[in-house]
């Protein structure tokens, strides 16, 4: 059965702030993720809770969605990556837990179809950019939740192989440097 994302999940923006050097709350920005959408860093900015910040905070289960720029991609977060709040540049997905599993849902928005789908949708502007309403209205497949758990575990295991094989080449260039270094000594 097929569903929109805006039934099976509320959606907003992050927080447009002034971040500090410290802080109680980790602010996430886009410089702190790689191409595929994984974390790489902590949080270098800041942000301390008050009335207005306090209702952004990330929960367990909410899910980062890029919409504007030359990146685009889908991030968990886990309560285990302490307190965080997200910058404006993200979308906001809190999905219905009894609907759907949020590794799925985001590896669904990482999928290769789906990104070739929202490419178009933003297409014909100078800044590739997806409104809220598109977003919102399109379509994503509800399965069982076991079966959103096994695509989710699928979707975790390519990343971490598609990262391992990254490290190898790395690892392999730096050894070429190396022997062709000392052999034209």
């Amino acid at each position: 059965m097929n569903t929109t994302i805006q039934d099976i999940a509320d959606i907003r923006f992050g927080l447009y702030t002034q971040p500090e050097n410290s802080g109680g709350v980790a602010y996430l920005q886009l410089r702190q993720f790689n191409d595929e959408g994984r974390l790489l860093s902590k949080a270098n900015d800041f942000i301390n809770i008050t009335n207005k910040t306090d209702a952004h905070l990330l929960k367990d289960g909410d899910i980062l969605f890029v919409g504007k720029g030359n990146r685009l991609f889908g991030w968990c977060y886990r309560e285990s990556e302490g307190p965080a709040i997200a910058s404006s540049i993200f979308f906001v997905l809190r999905p219905n837990l009894k609907i759907i599993y949020p590794e799925y849902l985001t590896a669904f928005l990482n999928a290769p179809q789906t990104r070739a789908a929202f490419q178009q949708l933003g297409s014909g502007t100078s800044i590739f950019s997806i409104r809220k309403s598109e977003l919102g209205a399109f379509q994503i497949p509800i399965l069982p939740m076991p079966q959103q758990k096994r695509i989710a575990a699928l979707a975790e295991l390519h990343r971490t192989e598609v990262e391992l094989a990254h490290k190898l080449i790395l690892q392999k260039q730096n050894l070429y440097t190396a022997i062709i270094s000392k052999l034209i000594k």
